[in-house]
């Protein structure tokens, strides 16, 4: 497919805007862009929905919700987003894309914690979710990460010291192995993050607390913890004005049916539970977790894991107050978060899940080899592993500087990576679109029963994947209402105009085994039915079918009477 901008670095905050404010003047006719909420720095945290507004509003269709940067530092997700987006925008002659656009409504945050990403772009800092202090509201005490060299990152430094617990390693000079216990003779060293130490009593180097401990993946309000417990929470759930956007803009559209929440790094597509069991959770949900979740690992070839039972080591807290989880429990939809950059599996590191915690020197050592041989065979020099540099310390001495890039080689992938990490995002985004519930009038007749009485019947059904309802989960509160069907019209309806249906399975319902002989279909619910109404008025009289309610938006077709 065509793409209109390049990928050859990582957008800034403008630069975002700029495209998307581009987009809304030159589509007028399928864009609407808006702020749903400000940074205490006063950026607007930008939406742009696509939709065909021709072919339907874009709250009346099933809608797909695309985010990223819910932390701040994972700038890869922001990418995908805007890449994304190019992909409609440049191929809008493709019937493909333009079937989409005309079905279903697309909502695009590409950067939630504006404040965030902005910090994390132009300085050497890290940060989760935004640049603001917290839990403390005064610096700490201890080493902060910093660039003290001036080379634009954060890297290692290496402090000789008889206390050391490190030692220049054999098999190359740029790593370090472990001192053995009997060893009391030979140059050790210690290996901090580069940086200064706050409060420096001459002899201890302890970890400062992060500065910007805030974890916007932890503030949503479901399971929700404090601080004690969950670090990041925030002090109250949707404490932030970031969180308190996107979980605003979500409740107030029903017809969000399913949500993309891009991240990095792992190389993983992480599906809920989060907080609990998936045994706890409606089994009808998990399989259709697994049905979409498969299509996604034949286009990015990640692991489809379970955030409580297989993506965290097994000593590991569960995650509370995530997104992903206040989709799936609070609105009923699935939410896949995508763990973009798979950087172990590239560089031939094996990786175990969950996650393995007793990993030997030996282990640690092979992983180490591969990740430098990785740098050394796809990373121009100096953009790898930048030699270890004599460097004097304003606090310790000599020290010496090195080590890689973690922000631009870790955590998100090194340039020449970049697109070909947007691109396979992009094909397991606009899949899942595709399975979507869509609800259509498949007939729509009258009868002539008496002069100036008829009957008029029609048949609504789903021919999409996902049910009306999308999730169990969603039906569990009470909230989310019924299919209803109402005619309107130059005519006197006899009896209730509107008729409640219930909610119609999609595909995904149906019974479908290939076992023996041949293939099998057995239907457990409803994907259609039949609604009929008797009417008063004169042959040829305008109608008006509307199907509305679960997360389907509205469907309406025109008809005339005794046609």
């Amino acid at each position: 497919m065509q793409r209109s901008f390049v990928y050859d670095h990582y957008y800034r905050y403008q630069e975002i805007t700029d495209i998307l404010k581009g987009y809304a003047e030159k589509y007028p006719a399928l864009t609407r862009l808006s702020s749903i909420g400000q940074t205490p720095q006063g950026r607007s945290i930008w939406l742009l929905e696509v939709t065909d507004t021709a072919a339907g509003a874009f709250e009346d269709k099933p809608a797909y919700y695309m985010e990223a940067n819910i932390h701040a530092g994972e700038v890869t997700g922001s990418m995908v987003v805007m890449y994304f987006l190019d992909t409609l925008f440049s191929n809008l002659s493709d019937p493909a894309i333009r079937q989409l656009l005309e079905r279903y409504t697309i909502y695009a945050v590409p950067r939630v914690s504006p404040d965030g990403s902005e910090h994390y772009l132009t300085t050497p800092d890290y940060v989760r979710s935004a640049p603001r202090l917290y839990p403390y509201e005064q610096r700490q005490p201890g080493l902060h990460k910093g660039d003290l060299d001036g080379d634009g990152a954060c890297r290692m430094m290496r402090v000789r010291s008889p206390y050391g617990v490190w030692k220049i390693a054999p098999q190359d000079p740029r790593l370090m192995v472990k001192r053995q216990p009997d060893e009391t003779e030979g140059e050790f060293y210690n290996v901090y993050p580069e940086g200064v130490i706050e409060g420096y009593d001459g002899l201890h180097v302890p970890m400062a607390p992060a500065e910007f401990g805030n974890d916007f993946n932890r503030n949503y309000p479901i399971g929700w913890q404090e601080e004690s417990q969950q670090a990041g929470s925030g002090a109250h759930p949707l404490s932030n004005p970031e969180t308190q956007a996107n979980a605003r803009f979500l409740l107030s559209h029903p017809n969000v049916c399913c949500v993309l929440d891009m991240h990095t790094a792992g190389g993983q597509i992480l599906y809920t539970p989060g907080y609990k069991s998936p045994k706890e959770a409606c089994p009808a949900d998990m399989a259709l977790y697994h049905a979409l979740g498969r299509m996604g690992q034949q286009e990015n070839g990640f692991p489809l894991l379970n955030l409580y039972e297989e993506y965290m080591p097994a000593s590991h807290p569960q995650t509370c107050g995530g997104f992903d989880d206040f989709c799936h429990f609070l609105l009923g939809v699935p939410a896949f978060t995508i763990e973009c950059w798979d950087l172990a599996e590239r560089a031939g590191v094996e990786v175990h899940y969950p996650p393995k915690e007793d990993k030997s020197e030996e282990e640690e050592l092979d992983c180490a080899v591969k990740y430098l041989k990785w740098m050394d065979e796809n990373l121009p020099e100096g953009q790898g592993f930048l030699p270890w540099t004599p460097f004097e310390h304003p606090q310790l001495g000599p020290v010496e500087i090195g080590g890689p890039d973690y922000k631009f080689i870790s955590q998100n992938p090194p340039i020449p990576f970049l697109e070909q990490e947007l691109e396979k995002h992009t094909r397991f985004a606009l899949r899942l679109i595709r399975t979507l519930p869509r609800v259509v009038f498949d007939q729509v007749e009258s009868r002539l029963l008496a002069p100036g009485l008829y009957e008029v019947r029609a048949v609504v059904g789903n021919h999409g994947y996902m049910p009306t309802y999308v999730f169990e989960e969603g039906l569990k509160n009470k909230a989310l209402p019924p299919l209803t069907v109402t005619l309107e019209g130059e005519c006197k309806v006899e009896g209730d105009a509107r008729q409640a249906i219930g909610h119609l399975q999609g595909f995904a319902g149906i019974q479908a085994h290939n076992e023996g002989m041949g293939p099998t279909t057995v239907e457990t619910e409803p994907l259609c039915k039949e609604v009929r109404w008797l009417v008063r008025g004169e042959e040829g009289a305008p109608l008006l079918l509307t199907c509305q309610g679960g997360h389907i938006g509205k469907v309406q077709l025109k008809a005339k009477l005794g046609n």
